[in-house]
């Protein structure tokens, strides 16, 4: 049985786990990384992992969210080009978003088939609260929109499913080759953003 941890245990072996798994997911990749040599890495016992997450899925998702934050976080701190057009801001905004997924390894490698595993295998009210967080981040992101003076014609809910479908095609990247994928990214995200502001 394992061993029972202090609270400030837990926050350090959580957050450990959380580093060390983000660069054996990185190396190995989501479905070559095991729960081994995950807790080889942090120096606990297989039974102490479960302590903490119901799967090494679950894991790679909360890592996943961490980096989402620090990505949205970045977006919402966006400095608005003044001289600009409401259209650009916009685009220039959904790019420091969705472009910047490529700087990050575990994102870069993140493939559809990687995405499809993950959602079969963690709990379904999981997949629920990872959606309403990206719903979070959409009425925000209109929010910091709307308080630069832009105007927003398109709902929030189509605004959240062309973000996704963005999202969506970047798990494609490879099928469509690295300069592929960025001409096409940067025509789509442009036409996100005059949709966005109703042009």
């Amino acid at each position: 049985m394992p061993k029972a941890f202090s609270t400030r245990e837990k926050e350090a072996i959580r957050a450990q786990m959380r580093e060390k798994g983000r660069k054996l997911f990185e190396k190995h990749g989501l479905k070559k990384t095991s729960v081994d040599e995950l807790t080889e890495a942090v120096g606990i016992s297989k039974g102490a992992f479960y302590l903490f997450f119901e799967s090494k899925e679950e894991l790679f998702l909360e890592i996943l969210e961490q980096i989402e934050k620090e990505i949205q976080t970045s977006i919402l701190e966006y400095t608005i080009k003044p001289k600009a057009d409401a259209r650009k801001n916009v685009s220039d905004m959904l790019k420091s978003f969705l472009l910047t997924w490529g700087a990050y390894p575990l994102l870069k490698n993140f493939s559809k088939s990687d995405f499809d595993y993950l959602v079969r295998k963690v709990p379904a009210e999981r997949v629920a609260q990872h959606a309403s967080n990206d719903e979070d981040f959409t009425n925000e992101f209109i929010k910091k929109i709307k308080r630069e003076g832009i105007t927003v014609k398109a709902s929030p809910r189509i605004i959240s499913n062309l973000i996704k479908s963005l999202f969506f095609m970047g798990l494609h990247r490879e099928d469509l080759g690295e300069n592929a994928y960025k001409e096409t990214m940067d025509v789509m995200i442009d036409l996100v953003a005059g949709y966005v502001i109703g042009e």
